[in-house]
C-alpha cells in the first residue's frame, strides 16, 4: 500500500490472490466471484461502517453514509488458482463466492499497519478511513 501523507488516503499498490474452489466449472464465473469478494473485502477494510448514535439509531441507513466501491476505487486484482478437488462433491467442486472476502480485509488492514509500524502502530480499527490515517500521521508530526 501507499499512504498519502497529506490526506491519509491509502492506495492499494498490489493485491495477489490465490484461490482453490476445487474443480472449476466456469472460469469466468469463478473469476467474477473472486473479484466481487475482493472488492467487498476492500470495502469492509476501507469504507463500510454501520454507525449508531447514542440512542441506538442507525446513522448509516443509505448509500450516502454506507459506501460501496466503484471501479474508480477498486484496485486491480492479480489472481491465480490451485485446484484441489473436493472429495464431498461428485465432480470435485467447492464454493468460491465468499472465500475472497473472508481473508482480504485482514490482508488490507495488516498491510496498512505494516506500512505504519515504524511509528509504533500495531492496530487500526476498520474501516481504515483517510481521517484515521491522517490523525495517526498528524500525531507523529508527519502530515504535509
Amino acid at each position: 500500500v501507499d499512504i498519502d501523507k497529506g490526506t491519509g488516503q491509502v492506495k492499494v499498490r498490489r493485491f495477489v490472490g490465490v484461490d482453490d474452489c476445487g474443480t472449476v466449472i466456469n472460469p469466468m464465473i469463478v473469476e467474477g466471484q473472486i473479484h466481487g469478494g475482493l472488492t467487498e473485502g476492500f470495502a469492509i477494510a476501507f469504507m463500510q461502517e454501520i454507525a449508531y448514535d447514542e440512542n441506538g439509531n442507525c446513522l448509516s441507513s443509505n448509500f450516502t453514509e454506507y459506501l460501496v466501491p466503484t471501479a474508480v476505487e477498486t484496485p486491480r486484482w492479480e489472481l491465480d488458482r490451485t485446484v484441489t478437488p473436493s472429495p464431498h462433491h461428485p465432480i470435485g467442486a467447492k464454493g468460491v463466492g465468499e472465500s475472497a472476502n473472508v481473508g482480504s480485509p485482514a490482508a488490507f488492514v495488516n498491510a496498512v499497519v505494516d506500512a505504519l509500524s515504524h511509528l509504533g502502530v500495531r492496530h487500526i480499527d476498520m474501516p481504515i478511513t483517510p481521517w484515521k490515517i491522517w490523525k495517526i500521521l498528524r500525531d507523529h508530526g508527519i502530515t504535509e
